[in-house]
Parts: structure tokens; sequence; C-alpha cells
């Protein structure tokens, strides 16, 4: 048991190593809360079940930190996308509360005498998710989908011919069809970090004008009567947002070396690696691809009468570009080799016995 004891606190100091040598604070303070977790897990003799799932994590997080810090683009996607909730616990833990929402009525029963035969609650947030392109890792949703899932069948509807031809569909049936869309329609959408407020007061102008822009704090939440969501007043956004912003400066320091306090607080946030500052601010602006921002709009009078408070899906002006474009102008060269090939296809085919 010693020798075991030693070679899991031998990993243990493995991973510490490779932690310190992380580019941020967030990062370095969020893989010893999940390394140590663990470790702990695997030490406490009444857990004894999860020993082999634990130490395969650690270890699997412990070639993922290695490949991180060696520069390994994959590898560091890996380690932003478990700190940040791209994946992992933390992802479920961002997901929970956007499944319910408690001033909704719940959806009527598809079997009468079963309660749990209810469809899924899809709340205002959730809605807004699935049914935007900047939230979607697939095209997004329709409220056509939505109301009636593409995986069931024609004769799910009473009113088909199918219906009145071979009878109604199994109940049961339709209710595990709709639960099974929806769990897979999740799997295929990323969530925010947080809700941003649109059109908050934020001050007042010299002229005594009330001055509107993105807030969100508790109190901005708390006058649109709207809840937080995930990392909500954290701060951990706005951080991804300022290491991702091409036009800061000042925002690298060297591994080991300590900068003068004040410069740090007037900086902002910056990286402290051994890696080039260029692929840093890449990786990052890669990242907020994965985070989309949920706006809310709160209800105002226009002309063309009320408009109640809706949400909204974009993407962070930083973020980097999810597609490449479509199409390439191919040049002199490309051309050339292209021809090439079609002529060695050509006489290839006709040389080949038919």
């Amino acid at each position: 048991m010693n020798g075991d004891v030693g070679a899991i606190f031998a990993l243990y100091r493995s991973c510490l190593r490779q932690i310190r040598r992380l580019p941020t604070e967030y990062l370095r303070q969020f893989f010893r809360l999940r390394v140590g977790d663990d470790v702990r897990t695997i030490l406490d003799p009444k857990r004894n079940h999860l020993v082999p799932t634990k130490i395969a994590r650690v270890q699997k997080d412990l070639r993922k930190l290695e490949g991180a810090n060696a520069g390994y683009a994959k590898c560091f996607d890996y380690v932003l996308n478990t700190a940040y909730g791209r994946r992992g616990p933390l992802r479920w833990e961002i997901l929970d509360p956007l499944l319910s929402d408690p001033g909704a009525p719940l959806p009527p029963r598809i079997i009468p005498a079963v309660e749990s035969s209810r469809p899924p609650l899809i709340s205002r947030e959730m809605r807004a998710l699935l049914m935007s392109d900047a939230s979607r890792m697939t095209k997004a949703l329709s409220n056509r989908a939505l109301a009636h899932p593409p995986n069931l069948p024609p004769r799910a509807d009473p009113k088909s011919p199918e219906a009145q031809a071979l009878g109604p569909f199994s109940k049961r049936r339709e209710v595990n069809l709709r639960r099974r869309f929806f769990r897979a329609e999740l799997q295929k959408t990323m969530f925010p970090l947080q809700v941003v407020v649109e059109g908050a007061p934020v001050g007042t102008a010299s002229g005594g004008a009330a001055v509107t822009g993105r807030r969100t704090d508790a109190d901005a939440l708390a006058g649109t009567r709207i809840r937080a969501v995930g990392l909500q007043h954290s701060g951990v956004f706005e951080e991804i947002e300022a290491l991702a912003s091409p036009s800061r400066k000042l925002r690298h320091s060297p591994q080991g070396t300590s900068a003068d306090s004040s410069t740090q607080e007037q900086a902002g946030p910056y990286f402290q690696s051994h890696l080039p500052i260029r692929f840093l601010r890449r990786r990052y602006q890669q990242l907020l691809a994965r985070i989309p921002m949920l706006l809310y709009k709160p209800p105002r009078v226009t002309p063309q009468g009320a408009q109640s408070g809706k949400y909204q899906v974009t993407l962070s002006p930083n973020a980097a570009k999810r597609f490449a474009p479509a199409n390439r102008i191919a040049s002199e060269t490309d051309v050339a080799w292209i021809k090439c090939s079609q002529k060695v296809g050509i006489g290839e085919s006709k040389k080949s016995p038919k």
C-alpha cells in the first residue's frame, strides 16, 4: 500500500509542476482544485470503487497539461475546454439550471396517467440557444422542430393518413423519441458563461440624458427579473475577452519574473507563460468562438407597439471565425497542377484494360 500511495503522490507532484506553468491564474487554480479533489478521492478508503476511474483521469489530465505546456494546440484547447465548461462536469453544472424555468407552466402529459411522460421543458434561454447558429455546432433548430421533433414518424400525428390507416402511434415510444432528440441536441449546443442585459442604464451624459449599454451585474439582472447563468459575476468571461483582444499590450510576463503591482492593475489580465503570446491569444480567440454570448433585451415601447423582453445569442467581436471561407481562388500554379492531374488520370484510364 505504501508503494501505491507513493506512486499517487508522485503523480500528484507531476501534475502540480505542470499546473504551475499554465499561463493564467484561473487555469492554475482550476486544475489545482480538480486534481486535488481527484487525489483525495483516490486516497479515501470509502471510495475504492472510484479509484481506477480517478487515476485514469489524473493521468489523462497530466498528459494534456504536458502537451499544452509544450505548445500543442489540441492539448491546450482540451485544457481550456475543461476549465471553461466546454466539456466535463463544469459543462453540466452550467447546463443544469437552463433545463428548468420556474415561471413557466409544465408541458402537458403525453400519457395522461403518467406524470413522467411530460416532454422536456424548454426554458426561454435554452430556446434561444437551440435556435441560434452562434451557439450550435450544427444547423440551428426551428420552432417546428422543437414542437414536433423530426425523429418522430408521420404516424405520431393522429390526423395523418398513416395514423388513420395503421392506428395511433405508441405514446410510450413518442415520449422516448422526444427525450432522445432533446438529449442529442443538447450535445450539439454550446452554453454561455453569463447573461448580458442590453440597453441597461450605465450612467448619465453631460446634458442629463440617460446612457444605456451592456451590464452583467446583479442589479441589472434584478431590474429585469432574469436569472444569472453559468459563472455570472465571476469576471471569467471578461478576462477571456481581454486576453483574446489583439489591441491589448503589456499582457505577457515571462514565467519567473515579477511585475510591479500597479503595472499589473493598469494592464489588466496578462499571460504568464513561456509560450508565444501569439499562440496563446489565438487559443483564447478560438475559445471565444465556443462560448456564445446570451443577450437579454428588456421590454420596451416602440412606435409599432409594446415589445416583450427576449433573449438573443451572438459571439464576441474578439472570437475567431468558426468556419473557413467556402470558396478559395486558385493561383496559376494550382490551375497547372489540376490540369496535370487531369491529364494523368485520363492517360491511366486509357491504358487500363477493360
